[in-house]
């Protein structure tokens, strides 16, 4: 393999970003149809296609996804004690600025009956766990082929709180259900480098 390959991919994971301020610039189908004609490779456990992806551009749609989920916000607010309330709230402003990108990727997944044996007694199941493997490393898969391309995008799991409203608007009937909101669009500017783990905190050689 040729090393430019991976100094490739090294580059274009470590210089993504998550990006929640957009241009207001269109964005042309023909990207993200390119980046979900790659995303068709993305690996899974049991070999399913577990995932799909729906691409909202209506303006009117995205305003009503996020009143959706303002009004759970509020009903959430209402079970909480005044100070864990505000500081419920503040949290979750960051659960609808999709509405400002001009275009939010709704992510779905579904779970098949498991291949492998139930857990039993003290044993865990393992029910839907490769779907949820195959689904987060799709999104990831995504995220970084809209890099690619030169657009901003951010995984956004808050929008969930309304996850049976959002369902209901884009017309997602059972087995498949919404796992991820993702706005898409132009950066209006490159957000600064996060802190990230040092190696040593999530990454071991065992034995040791």
């Amino acid at each position: 393999m040729d090393p430019t390959t991976f100094s490739a991919f090294r580059d274009l994971v470590t210089s993504r970003r998550s990006v929640r301020r957009f241009a207001p610039k269109a964005v042309d189908p023909a990207l993200i149809t390119a980046v979900m004609e790659a995303i068709r490779f993305s690996p899974s456990p049991t070999n399913r296609m577990c995932f799909r992806f729906v691409g909202v551009t209506d303006p009117l749609l995205l305003q009503s996804m996020k009143n959706d989920v303002m009004l759970q916000v509020e009903e959430v607010s209402k079970t909480l004690d005044r100070e864990a309330a505000e500081t419920f709230r503040e949290y979750a402003r960051w659960f609808s600025f999709f509405d400002q990108a001009p275009l939010a990727i709704v992510g779905l997944f579904r779970v098949f009956a498991s291949r492998l044996p139930g857990g039993t007694g003290t044993e865990p199941s393992i029910e839907g766990l490769a779907e949820v493997q195959a689904f987060g490393g799709a999104v990831h898969a995504l995220m970084l082929g809209l890099h690619a391309q030169g657009l901003g995008s951010c995984w956004m799991s808050g929008p969930l709180i309304a996850e049976s409203q959002i369902e209901r608007l884009l017309h997602v009937e059972r087995p498949w259900r919404v796992g991820a909101v993702i706005p898409v669009g132009w950066p209006e500017k490159m957000p600064a480098v996060p802190r990230k783990p040092e190696l040593g905190t999530f990454f071991s050689w065992f034995p040791a």
